[in-house]
């Protein structure tokens, strides 16, 4: 098999049986000869400091708060209503790991900046329930002041790298934070649009900012992204805990109940056991714009549907726990499988980004997983779930199996 062509922002790898071995210190992408590489104390490799530790806490509680407003009313109307929502949030937290990389939050100054984003933050997770009805104000005033103060922020600590990108992108940034704060005035259809159209100018925002340069760490932000995959598995244990409450110890729900909790574990190993190295050194290779552009694609952008789909598999977990002798409704069902391929389908994607070479046997198990969703309407959700659970282990087992030698090297 021929190694595909470098693209820009990929790591240079070497390849063998098509999945990426062993690192290649040699000729890196186009950007590392037209540009020189951003270095600063900032840049170094650091770890997540406390006070960041702390401001995910409040969306941990934003993510319960999306979840639960899912619970119960797996429609259309709600699941897309709940997209826009989590989009919301992911943007304004993506908003100060991508301001890491420009100042160090355990200085005093940054610390209270980031202090402060907490506290809107909570206001903003508070009104995640309500926001499309009685509280779609305060959720807008909320997100607003949240990404006014990241704006400001980002200004004043623009490095001059970074400067003209900061200028580029935070006005349009703020002009999708006004829709929200607009739009929180406005009931219905009104509403609706408006916050549709602020997530619009956020994804717009970000591909028009790829032509610049950006500050960023790159070990610090793929740690702050892994940081946030644990959040929402964290999120999953949870919904198998409440499952547990008060349920009579049936063979079905002991059955459901384990298979469940190895599925968790199961979706930790696929992103931590290689995938998240291969991004970490992926951003360490890149450098100039094709930096900034590999992480807003497979980080920024690519993240979004890996953790909403980690969500969904809560949901669909919370409503099979709860009759797992008894079939799941299709809503139930579908937010169960599609969760679980969601999450794979993005790592899948995520891969093809940063090596250019995609992860077949993952894809192939998104592909299982849908069909499964399809055809087993009539099975009760215990079978559900060692269903589900053999479908994603034997795809790791058989990825494990196929490139053994260079997922040790990966190790």
């Amino acid at each position: 098999m021929n190694p595909p062509q470098a693209i820009p922002g990929a790591m240079t790898i070497a390849w063998s049986t098509g999945f990426p071995s062993v690192y290649d210190p040699g000729p890196m992408t186009e950007d590392r000869s037209a540009t020189s590489e951003i270095r600063s104390p900032l840049t170094e490799d650091r770890s997540a400091s406390f006070v960041e530790l702390f401001f995910d806490l409040v969306f941990v509680f934003g993510i319960t708060q999306v979840v639960a407003s899912i619970h119960g009313h797996l429609d259309w109307p709600t699941l897309w209503r709940a997209a826009v929502v989590l989009a919301l949030l992911w943007w304004a937290w993506s908003q100060f790991t991508w301001l890491a990389g420009q100042a160090d939050f355990d200085e005093l100054r940054p610390r209270l900046v980031l202090l402060a984003a907490t506290a809107g933050t909570f206001v903003l997770a508070v009104a995640v329930q309500g926001a499309w009805g009685d509280d779609g104000l305060s959720f807008g005033a909320g997100y607003f002041g949240v990404m006014v103060l990241a704006g400001v922020f980002g200004l004043v600590h623009a490095t001059r790298e970074s400067a003209a990108g900061m200028l580029a992108y935070i006005p349009r940034m703020l002009a999708g934070a006004t829709l929200v704060l607009i739009g929180g005035f406005f009931e219905g259809d009104a509403r609706t649009w408006l916050w549709i159209g602020a997530v619009v100018v956020n994804l717009v925002s970000a591909l028009a900012a790829g032509r610049y340069q950006f500050t960023l760490n790159p070990a610090h932000f793929a740690e702050r992204h892994g940081l946030f995959v644990i959040i929402v598995l964290g999120e999953a244990l949870i919904a198998i805990g409440l499952g547990t409450v008060d349920h009579p110890g049936t063979a079905d729900f002991y059955v459901a109940g384990t298979a469940m909790i190895v599925m968790v574990l199961a979706m930790w190993w696929s992103y931590f056991d290689w995938l998240f190295p291969i991004g970490e050194r992926s951003l360490k290779q890149a450098s100039g714009t094709a930096l900034g552009r590999l992480a807003r694609d497979a980080y920024t952008v690519g993240h979004y549907p890996l953790v909403a789909g980690v969500i969904l598999f809560a949901v669909g977990t919370e409503e099979l726990l709860a009759h797992p002798e008894a079939a799941l409704d299709a809503g139930a069902r579908w937010a169960f499988f599609g969760g679980l391929a969601a999450f794979l389908g993005a790592q899948a994607l995520m891969t093809l980004r940063l090596t250019g070479h995609m992860a077949w046997e993952r894809f192939s198990v998104v592909v299982v997983l849908l069909g499964a969703a399809a055809v087993l309407g009539t099975v009760s959700g215990a079978v559900l779930a060692f269903i589900a659970l053999a479908i994603v282990l034997a795809g790791l087992v058989v990825e494990a199996a196929r490139h053994w030698e260079q997922l040790g090297a990966l190790r």
